[in-house]
């Protein structure tokens, strides 16, 4: 079990987009690979907008007032076992129900951002409920985290094996990427020092703009070999979401042996796919 935290303190970035749509290209490149019991992916949302888990959900908020969440987990207020909230996700459409997805409630998730921050072990509760499936087949985990570098996303970095750093092409987003570099720096310093960032995404990339095909090539020789595919801004990113899709199931392949279809925004998210598995292969031998 392979698990990958998304982090940036910046907001619009496409930290959840990205969650998402990679959660969706991973599920179906194992169902491809092992279609008689393919290898399961595991999505895991502590941002208290709860965005991820909504889309996973079908664009329904997946949790009730009531009902054990993560965030009841994490402030340790059931006695519920991990595995026994999870749900199956019906995304990817195309794909063989191998996406599972927590359930989170807003005002719960609000509620362990705050609680957490003042407790000893805070920043440990989601390690310890990760140890939990740690003997499931879950192939990956991903972590949506909210945009900020607080509890939530300590939480995030000191359960993962990898971070990904998804950025926009302008000013404010590359120049942010030291705050985030010194976070991980100092997890894994005094945390978890098992953490290796994985590498950068470009995301929401409008490179008929000026400054963004700089911005792209500054990041591509400040950090060589660590530079992922860029993933372009495109209006149906956003119309799948909304309608509570991934962009796979937004725009399915004609032929279902395939796994993109011509949708450009297909062929992106399955190359940062490719290079994500590629890259946690090379890091293993």
């Amino acid at each position: 079990m392979k698990i990958i935290t998304i982090a940036n303190q910046k907001g619009g970035v496409g930290k959840t987009t990205l969650t998402v749509n990679l959660s969706a290209a991973l599920a179906l490149l194992l169902a491809k690979e092992n279609p008689a019991k393919p290898g399961r992916i595991l999505m895991l949302d502590l941002d208290p907008q709860t965005q991820a888990s909504q889309t996973v959900n079908g664009g329904s908020p997946s949790a009730q007032r009531g009902d054990p969440t993560l965030g009841s987990l994490l402030l340790m207020q059931t006695d519920l076992p991990l595995l026994s909230i999870v749900r199956a996700s019906a995304l990817p459409q195309n794909g063989m129900g191998n996406l599972d997805f927590v359930p989170v409630l807003k005002s719960v998730m609000n509620a362990a951002s705050i609680a957490l921050e003042a407790e000893p072990d805070g920043a440990y509760r989601l390690l310890e409920l990760l140890e939990q499936v740690s003997d499931y087949d879950y192939e990956y985990v991903l972590i949506d985290t909210p945009p900020s570098l607080k509890v939530m996303t300590v939480n995030g970095l000191v359960a993962a094996d990898y971070v990904m750093i998804p950025l926009a092409m302008h000013v404010y987003s590359v120049q942010g990427l030291d705050d985030v570099l010194a976070t991980i720096s100092a997890v894994k310093r005094h945390m978890n020092p098992d953490l290796q960032l994985l590498g950068l995404q470009p995301s929401l990339c409008k490179f008929t703009q000026m400054g963004q095909v700089e911005w792209y090539e500054h990041l591509q020789k400040e950090y060589p070999g660590m530079v992922f595919p860029p993933i372009t801004h495109r209006a149906n990113i956003a119309y799948a979401q909304e309608a509570g899709l991934d962009i796979f199931s937004y725009s399915p392949p004609r032929d279902r042996s395939e796994i993109a279809s011509s949708d450009p925004a297909t062929q992106e998210f399955l190359a940062t796919a490719v290079q994500v598995r590629s890259r946690i292969g090379q890091t293993l031998t």
